[in-house]
């Protein structure tokens, strides 16, 4: 397919290999999936959407679903799949009250904080401000204010959704339920959302920053128990990284392992400067940047800069003892050639309070997630920094469970399975039968239907 095909009732661009804006069009923000699409259409509403979906189905077409491009597995692109770009549905209408607004999935995080911070008001969403919310929500959204107001998608009230069919309908509590559950953790596998109703909750002025420390054992474990037994205002997100050289830290500290324990107390600030006086004295802190600001600081501005790839694999973990730690370290020091850091996400909080099958996001009672990651050049081979992620995750076998979907750059079955409690999965496969038997929706961390369908790109 080079010169791009007539798609009955869309209206948007639709951008072939042979056009002149394809070559910038193709590509994502994550460089490591460098794939060459048949053809690209810009949707700018859901009728649009609603058009891809029925043509796609028709013509036996893979779809790509891609909101900002953020993919770490790289499902907002593909060779040869259709790719379905949702960036210009970016609309945001808030209620008279600014106590919910429906925002669509091209929307990108820092830009509605800051429209809602304006209303006095916050939703929970990643630590990424770039993310489109079409690809954060699916999975479930773990962030800044994810101890105090819980996932994403524990604020979002509706979705209106283009099912396999083409059909337009509404999920909510009310409405198609069982979808609407799915919809809060499944993944892209039931629909394409073309917009979301969320929740706002209150927000103000914050204590945020980062506190450096030597990554040791006995360090990190005392800071990853205090966050989980802080109050709710409270969310720390730590990660273990060589200290590289910088003015802010004495020479003979470069080179050495940090623990970064970047930090976030949503609370009076009073109360929290009390909070913040008993994680210091974990130390020595070897640099200190927290400071009172407006929430929406937290995203910080935009990076330019050459285009990166990544890759990362994820546990769940009740305890950090010093087997993990010592795991961490092992498995940092065999990284390949480029950046690579572990990042601890202290789960617990508004978060841990919900019922582990209330949503598709079936890890509620777990007290913390470890996020491997690495960044390398777009000239090196991703095959090798995969099985680097994947070999951490084999490492800790027995010491943790399961995985954030989100977080996770294979999507081969068993990574799949490694995403949701086995009840999950099996009632994820049962909806994903009764919504798209023939898997339509399968370029994604896939669920299979129940049933046997098991079409693969």
């Amino acid at each position: 397919m080079s010169v791009a095909p007539r798609i009955p009732g869309f209206t948007g661009r639709l951008i072939a290999p042979t056009d002149a804006e394809y070559e910038l069009a193709r590509l994502t923000g994550n460089a490591a999936c460098d794939a060459r699409p048949a053809l690209i259409a810009r949707a700018v509403d859901a009728d649009d959407v609603a058009a891809v979906v029925r043509w796609a189905r028709e013509t036996s077409q893979v779809l790509a679903i891609r909101s900002a491009g953020h993919s770490i597995a790289g499902h907002s692109t593909g060779e040869g799949v259709v790719v379905l770009d949702l960036a210009a549905l970016d609309g945001i209408d808030f209620d008279a009250a600014s106590t919910t607004a429906w925002v669509g999935p091209g929307v990108k995080a820092a830009t509605f904080t800051k429209a809602a911070y304006e209303r006095g008001g916050a939703v929970s969403f990643g630590d990424t401000g770039t993310v489109g919310l079409g690809g954060l929500i699916p999975g479930g959204g773990i962030g800044w204010l994810v101890r105090k107001y819980g996932l994403t998608i524990d604020s979002l009230l509706a979705a209106e959704i283009v099912t396999a069919d083409g059909e337009q309908l509404t999920a909510s509590a009310d409405s198609h339920p069982a979808l609407y559950w799915a919809l809060r953790g499944g993944g892209g596998n039931f629909g394409v959302v073309t917009r979301y109703r969320l929740a706002l909750n209150p927000i103000g002025e914050v204590l945020h920053g980062t506190l450096l420390m030597r990554a040791t054992a006995d360090t990190v474990r005392g800071v990853l128990e205090l966050g989980h037994a802080a109050p709710d205002d409270l969310t720390l997100m730590p990660y273990v990284m060589a200290i590289p050289p910088m003015d802010e830290v004495t020479a003979s500290e470069h080179g050495r392992l940090g623990l970064w324990v970047d930090t976030l107390w949503a609370g009076p600030a009073d109360e929290g400067q009390e909070v913040l006086a008993s994680l210091r004295a974990l130390g020595p802190v070897l640099m200190d940047t927290v400071a009172q600001k407006p929430y929406p600081t937290v995203y910080g501005e935009p990076e330019d800069g050459p285009r990166g790839g990544w890759t990362s694999s994820s546990v769940y973990l009740n305890d950090v003892d010093a087997g993990v730690f010592e795991t961490v370290r092992d498995s940092l020091g065999k990284a390949p050639p480029g950046n690579s850091l572990a990042i601890f996400r202290v789960l617990g909080g508004a978060a841990g309070r919900v019922a582990n099958d209330a949503t598709a996001y079936g890890w509620r009672d777990r007290r913390y997630l470890v996020w491997l990651i690495a960044s390398f050049a777009i000239t090196e081979a991703r095959t090798v920094y995969d099985r680097w992620a994947s070999d951490f995750r084999s490492a800790l076998a027995g010491r943790g469970s399961g995985a954030f979907v989100s977080f996770m750059g294979t999507d081969d079955p068993e990574s799949v399975a490694a995403c949701f409690p086995t009840d999950t999965l099996a009632r994820l496969r049962e909806i994903k039968r009764r919504w798209d038997a023939d898997n339509l929706f399968r370029h994604n961390h896939n669920i299979a239907p129940a049933g046997g369908v098991t079409t693969t790109d």
